[in-house]
């Protein structure tokens, strides 16, 4: 029975620390948006998008514009707009990248003396000693900008912009549709008009 108990206990334990540890690993995105505050968004009824969008330019996979457009369509028509061959609001879509250096410099504890004898009256072999100077770690990674702006048609001004900043991780590479739709939706969780229909 203590057995058993004992062996709950740890399953519950290692599936929490793996929670955690997943939790830590995912990859943060950093939404901000920015928008004409003498323009009212609701007033808006149609969109469409650049007939060649910035993410569509050199350099970049025809799949990732279509990725776009569909992610957005899809936030755009779950409040209320339509796509019309005379949008009142444009949409552009753009995306910078920069290699980036992380460095961490901690201290480096070791143990002095080391663990001899077993229990020693109350103590489990020697104290910890932090004194072990300090270790420097060095990584890169890449830090992305997505853009995505909406302009008015008839005036030719950008009246709302959201942007997501996050790194970039092999997992994001590999799963493009879903990683677009995901930062597309946080974007969005900033328009000033909510969504109405589900999508």
């Amino acid at each position: 029975m203590h057995y058993q108990f004992t062996r709950k206990i740890r399953v519950l334990f290692i599936a929490a620390i793996s929670g955690i540890f997943l939790a830590a690993c995912a990859p943060s995105v950093k939404v901000r948006s920015d928008a004409d505050p003498g323009v009212d968004m609701s007033q808006f009824k149609t969109y469409d998008f650049f007939s060649k969008m910035g993410i569509e330019g050199d350099g970049y996979s025809n799949l990732l514009g279509q990725h776009f457009r569909s992610a957005i369509s899809s936030q755009m028509n779950s409040r209320g707009y339509t796509k019309s061959d005379e949008p009142q609001l444009q949409i552009n879509v753009t995306v910078d990248a920069e290699d980036k250096v992380r460095v961490n410099t901690y201290q480096d504890p070791y143990l002095y003396g080391g663990y001899y004898g077993g229990f020693r009256g109350p103590y489990w072999g020697s104290p910890m000693y932090y004194g072990g100077g300090t270790r420097t770690t060095v990584s890169q990674y890449t830090q992305a900008n997505v853009y995505i702006d909406l302009v008015d048609s008839t005036t030719h001004k950008m009246v709302w912009q959201g942007v997501a900043t996050f790194n970039l991780t092999e997992k994001m590479q590999q799963q493009v549709a879903a990683s677009v739709n995901d930062t597309v939706a946080k974007i969005f969780s900033q328009y000033p008009v909510p969504a109405t229909q589900s999508k």
